[in-house]
């Protein structure tokens, strides 16, 4: 092993086609090596800085060729302490199979030089039915460090008490080597940058005294780069909300026959849709809000350091539920109405749905609500909106949608593992929308009275930082059961 205390070397290895080159690019947050669906696609140990401290320190981060013929190359390991074995692993096979020589090299170059190795494994299939783990736990024996074992390929995101479950299933059969010293999820293409920190607490516990250290500083490095990351895409995300929240359009003044079609429409009396000037609105205040999503989704883009076109040709399906206007109304119109509703009615509703928006990002619907009642309330309204037209903008309840919305846009992007090239939205787990909508109920947050309070943007921008921050700490708590 290296005896400079300052570097750390950390060593991928796997079985050949598991994913080492791609879970490397996802740690590195930049292209290396090549990746592809074939054998050996890396032939020789690359390193790479992973990290590097302020003191100097650096965490070394050692791609390898993966292991092919595993129970060859366990054997040929196993025989080295003999004459024989020794020259038919260092000649016959330089001669006969440079592919298992090159793998016998990578091995002793991993023996030599490794701190801590990170062994990756297919976690789509159960450990008992891939023949060349045995094998593979022989070399990793013979190599003698060690070894935190990644759960890699683990398919779709699932609730954590499943994705605990299958983590059991390869600590518990890998409980008999000693070694091993760890058993976690890292998926190259699903992870979330949280689960590192879960990484480096394992690998801190596999290092002697001497070389922890060297470690801490490393890690505060880490921490460090990782906290200004997540701060900047939080205040991205709040300078969004506050953007689309804010945003209005004005309308003209109903008439009175215009107020009573729309009670009619409520109560189902009228079939027509609501009047053309309400209807370019909605649709404006939409197109707005689809147009600041997609601008904040190539910004988070940005500020990840992943790749990417933002939206292009993807689909975010967003649902909107309360619309507001707030009225400038004719207080002897809004007597009769009130009148005619029985005296029952404070508000009006017309149930809306506008599609074809640009950029792909599907239909957005919702209600639009209607301060409308007696003449008393008009007045009010009037003198504390100070308009002389209605406007129209988005509720409390539209607020707390675009914040969960917020929230899964964030969540999709940190999971992102950078191995599978430019990024792509999918489909957010629905677990993820539930998880989001428990957590931000019970921060109790009254998005009416945090913008009646705000006296100007920087302060709102301040409020939706801070609600974002306390939602996503408490759901990577619970994810992952990280605290940052």
């Amino acid at each position: 092993m290296s005896t400079d205390l300052q570097k750390i070397n950390l060593s991928l290895v796997s079985h050949t086609n598991v994913g080492k080159t791609t879970l490397a690019r996802t740690l590195l947050g930049r292209d290396i090596g090549e990746v592809g669906d074939r054998s050996h696609v890396t032939t020789e140990p690359e390193d790479y800085v992973l990290l590097r401290a302020p003191d100097d320190s650096q965490l070394i981060l050692w791609d390898t060729p993966g292991f092919g013929d595993s129970v060859r190359l366990a054997n040929r390991l196993k025989g080295r302490s003999n004459p024989i074995g020794w020259f038919t692993s260092e000649i016959w096979d330089r001669l006969t199979d440079r592919s298992l020589w090159l793998n016998q090299q990578a091995i002793k170059h991993v023996r030599d030089i490794s701190n801590v190795i990170l062994y990756l494994v297919n976690a789509s299939e159960s450990p008992e039915a891939v023949p060349y783990v045995k094998s593979e736990m022989e070399i990793l024996s013979w190599i003698n460090k060690p070894v935190i074992v990644l759960l890699n390929q683990m398919g779709e995101v699932r609730p954590p008490e499943q994705e605990k479950a299958e983590v059991q299933v390869w600590k518990d059969f890998l409980s008999s080597y000693p070694f091993v010293k760890e058993v976690m999820p890292l998926d190259a293409f699903a992870r979330c940058w949280v689960q590192e920190y879960e990484l480096w607490k394992q690998i801190e516990n596999c290092l002697p005294d001497n070389e922890k250290a060297a470690f801490a500083s490393l890690h505060t490095a880490w921490v460090r780069q990782k906290t200004a990351v997540y701060s900047s895409s939080i205040d991205a995300m709040a300078a969004y909300l506050v953007k689309v929240t804010n945003d209005k359009e004005l309308l003209q003044s109903q008439s009175l026959i215009d107020r009573l079609r729309a009670i009619g429409r409520t109560f189902g009396f009228i079939k027509k849709d609501i009047n053309g000037a309400m209807k370019d609105a909605q649709v404006s205040l939409s197109t707005r809000a689809a147009d600041g999503l997609c601008s904040l989704t190539q910004k988070l883009i940005e500020i990840n350091g992943l790749e990417g076109k933002g939206t292009k040709n993807e689909i975010l399906r967003r649902v909107r539920e309360g619309w507001e206007t707030q009225e400038s109304v004719d207080p002897k119109a809004s007597a009769l109405i009130g009148a005619v509703a029985g005296g029952a009615m404070t508000g009006l509703a017309a149930d809306i749905a506008t599609g074809g928006l640009s950029l792909g990002l599907g239909a957005l619907g919702g209600a639009i609500v209607g301060a409308v009642g007696g003449a008393g309330v008009a007045a009010a309204y009037n003198i504390k909106k100070g308009s002389k037209e209605n406007i129209i903008t988005w509720s409390p309840e539209a607020t707390k949608g675009f914040v969960i919305e917020t929230v899964l846009l964030y969540l999709a992007v940190a999971h992102f593992g950078r191995g599978r090239g430019e990024w792509e939205s999918s489909e957010c787990p629905a677990f993820w929308k539930d998880l989001t909508q428990k957590v931000l109920d019970e921060q109790k947050v009254d998005f009416k009275e945090i913008k009646e309070k705000a006296q100007n943007a920087d302060q709102l921008r301040g409020e939706y930082s801070r609600i974002l921050n306390a939602v996503l700490k408490e759901i990577f708590k619970d994810l992952y059961n990280v605290s940052i």
